[in-house]
């Protein structure tokens, strides 16, 4: 089965409805999806890291006579993971909806999805590397937030423009 045949069946009348939406922009975004399902991944990834090494740290701790009860909510390593996989989650539906109705009605700026999939992948690093603390959102973690926020919105107004004007 080729990814033509298979393209054809499941898109099916998108030849009437959205001439745009070829094999060509198909596969592209599916590389995008691919890359962003990647992300979410990686960013799992980091949690589990960072939860491995913050139990590690109170069981040391433990080992000492400490009698404090660990409390993954107020642990400084895992402040930042954990907000770093809520942050994805919160955000992957509105991306997710808008990079496909971009894709199908439009059929361009396909690789402004790549953007968006780079700052997620930066998320965790920078909110590790202070972005994100007990005390919230600190100014570098705006250098992810601000051009994912971009990228939706650029989505969002070019949807809008095809569908109400």
């Amino acid at each position: 089965m080729t990814i033509a045949y298979s393209f054809n069946n499941w898109a099916g009348a998108a030849d009437n409805f959205s001439p745009r939406m070829n094999e060509q922009v198909f596969r592209e975004a599916s590389k995008v999806t691919l890359a962003y399902i990647g992300s979410f991944i990686f960013t799992i990834g980091i949690q589990v890291v960072f939860k491995v090494k913050s139990v590690k740290n109170h069981q040391q701790l433990k080992k000492t006579g400490s009698k404090e009860k660990y409390d993954r909510y107020q642990d400084e390593i895992m402040i930042p993971v954990d907000r770093s996989v809520g942050n994805f989650m919160e955000w992957q539906g509105s991306f997710i909806l808008l990079f496909w109705m971009n894709a199908y009605l439009r059929g361009q700026d396909i690789w402004v999805g790549w953007i968006y999939v780079a700052v997620r992948m930066l998320y965790p690093l920078l909110a590790l590397a202070g972005g994100v603390s007990r005390k919230g959102a600190q100014p570098l973690i705006f250098l992810t937030t601000v051009p994912g926020y971009a990228v939706l919105s650029y989505y969002g107004y070019q949807i809008y423009k095809v569908l109400y004007q």
